[in-house]
């Protein structure tokens, strides 16, 4: 496919990041540009509200997959949000499909991860794969929230199993493990939820 694009853009052999911000209508300030244009190692940025951070790291990772030919499947990105990280997604396949459109050289964002931190270690733990043996594992770990955790420990199986580890005798146990965290109760409910702080 030949190259198509706008008058004073050259084709890839000589497309430049500074020409994509310009058909793009982006100027970042010098702390974005800087962030954008780093490429050695990890990138932790920090910025209030409105700063531009998920643009910052649309353009990283475009500078990184389109200019220094880091396969998407090595890059991870991820933000707090679901928004910011359906943004991301959107964003960075937009970003590649007018690259695409200038150079005719198309991008795979499937093996690319983009999402929440939360998701992101989630999909981590959940991997059979990972952290195991042999790289093999019989059955994921199941990932618990809060509701799920206090549940879990309720359990009386499963209580009994804490006092035991603790050694506790169940008559006194509640009470001894509220007194730990100041509090005066006989409660298993209190006690239960004084244990969920630990993790």
């Amino acid at each position: 496919m030949p190259c198509q694009v706008p008058t004073g853009v050259s084709c890839m052999s000589k497309l430049e990041i500074e020409d994509l911000w310009q058909i793009a209508a982006f100027a970042p300030n010098p702390d974005q540009k800087e962030a954008i244009l780093h490429t050695d190692g990890p990138l932790y940025i920090t910025a209030g509200p409105g700063s531009g951070k998920t643009r910052v790291l649309l353009w990283r990772a475009l500078n990184l997959i389109v200019f220094h030919q880091v396969p998407p499947g090595e890059i991870f990105l991820s933000t707090f949000t679901e928004k910011a990280a359906h943004q991301l997604r959107e964003g960075l396949q937009s970003l590649l499909g007018l690259v695409t459109n200038l150079t005719g050289q198309p991008y795979d964002l499937t093996p690319m991860y983009t999402g929440t931190v939360h998701s992101l270690c989630r999909r981590m733990l959940s991997d059979r794969r990972r952290f195991s043996a042999n790289r093999q594992r019989r059955r994921p770990p199941t990932l618990l929230d809060e509701l799920d955790q206090y549940f879990h420990l309720t359990r009386n199986r499963t209580w009994r199993q804490v006092l035991r580890g603790a050694g506790l005798e169940a008559e006194e146990a509640n009470g001894t493990i509220n007194a730990v965290f100041g509090v005066q109760s006989e409660s298993k409910h209190v006690a239960v939820t004084n244990c969920l702080t630990l993790f």
